[in-house]
């Protein structure tokens, strides 16, 4: 074997252990941001501990769980507007029935806190 072709063999080892570490990085990478959003998704943490801040926040009659996760994510009340649409979605008690009219939320309260005040389950309960 030449010097030649003793090179080319380093570099082509080289290149393919550097394109196993990067596929691996990536890889890494895609796990930790999956197991993040799971994780978010089902832990249902409030924004702030203790008593938080109350927000008023006005459901429109047609509004979309999607755009209401929007509003809900501008004005502080959630950290991410898509996993609160994905607890939504997930929850049987609460998919699709989000209620029009004019709520007061706190940056205290879980998600599911929110989409029982937003879907009314208390006073439907009473009755």
């Amino acid at each position: 074997m030449n010097a030649k072709q003793l090179l080319g063999a380093i570099s082509a080892m080289i290149i393919k252990t550097a394109a196993a570490v990067a596929i691996i990085v990536v890889v890494f990478r895609l796990a930790v941001g999956a197991y993040d959003f799971g994780y978010q998704v089902f832990a249902d943490m409030p924004v702030s501990e203790g008593e938080g801040r109350i927000v008023s926040v006005v459901v429109s009659e047609g509004q979309s769980s999607r755009e209401l996760a929007k509003i809900l994510e501008q004005k502080g009340l959630i950290n991410n507007s898509y996993v609160f649409f994905i607890q939504e979605q997930l929850s049987d008690d609460y998919k699709g029935k989000i209620q029009p009219g004019t709520y007061e939320l706190s940056t205290a309260m879980s998600s599911e806190e929110m989409l029982e005040v937003l879907c009314h389950v208390e006073e439907e309960e009473e009755e």
